[in-house]
């Protein structure tokens, strides 16, 4: 723990934690004197130990445990995949059938579902 206090911060994290206290002062939780002197401790943080101590006495939210996937775009792999082929295939019927081209489709979508459903499986 005293590893991480000690790591110096960059310009980046200090202005997200900026944002974060102008959010306490808004919610009322400082007064304007409190929260200009904790962001002028902000901005002359080197660490991140420096960054907690102007935080001191505030909530921090942390992110909430959640069971979903870390990919939640790509909740359902196969069903948008199906429904590509099946717009492919309806077209192709609406077009009067003949070759079924579709099957390119078929194989190019199989194929990209299969190499991302690996690379999920991996993370």
């Amino acid at each position: 723990m005293a590893g991480e206090l000690d790591t110096l911060v960059a310009d980046a994290d200090r202005e997200r934690a900026a944002v974060e206290l102008r959010e306490h002062y808004d919610s009322g939780r400082l007064t304007v004197d409190e929260f200009e002197s904790r962001l002028e401790e902000v901005h002359k943080s080197r660490t991140a130990g420096d960054l907690e101590h102007a935080f001191r006495q505030l909530p921090r939210e942390a992110p909430a445990a959640t069971l979903r996937p870390r990919d939640v775009r790509w909740r359902s792999l196969a069903l948008q995949y199906g429904v590509v082929n099946a717009i492919c295939i309806a077209v192709w019927a609406a077009g009067g059938g003949g070759d079924f081209w579709p099957k390119w489709v078929l194989v190019g979508t199989l194929a990209l579902y299969l190499r991302r459903a690996a690379r999920r499986a991996r993370i």
